[in-house]
């Protein structure tokens, strides 16, 4: 693996589907090729794409499946997930709830670059 390391933005959700899934796509394959160390965080709007009930879920499905299985991390705001009541329907063996202004400071200080989608 390269020293690059990528932390994507996801803070479109299922009303900017296609720009997300571009985010989606090029962080899966980034971590399948081992071209950087990827990290991975649904904010705002983006953690909406995690509900199961989203008619897009399948697909975002797919693309956190393939992030874990090349061990991104993979983080949705812990905050927003309250603020929208999706605490609980989130797959939590795919995602974690975490406090987004710590990834984001963590991922700076580490040296990570920062996209959002």
């Amino acid at each position: 693996m390269a020293g690059l390391k990528v932390l994507f933005i996801i803070l479109s959700g299922p009303d900017e589907i296609e720009k997300a899934r571009q985010g989606l796509r090029i962080a899966r394959n980034m971590a399948r090729e081992r071209m950087a160390e990827v990290r991975m965080l649904f904010l705002g709007p983006g953690v909406h794409l995690l509900d199961p009930h989203n008619p897009h879920y399948k697909m975002v499905k797919d693309y956190l499946t393939a992030l874990n299985e090349a061990r991104a991390y993979v983080a949705a705001c812990a905050g927003n997930l309250k603020a929208y009541n999706l605490d609980d329907k989130i797959d939590r063996n795919l995602v974690i709830a975490d406090d987004s202004t710590t990834v984001v400071v963590e991922a700076a200080e580490k040296g990570y670059y920062v996209v959002s989608f």
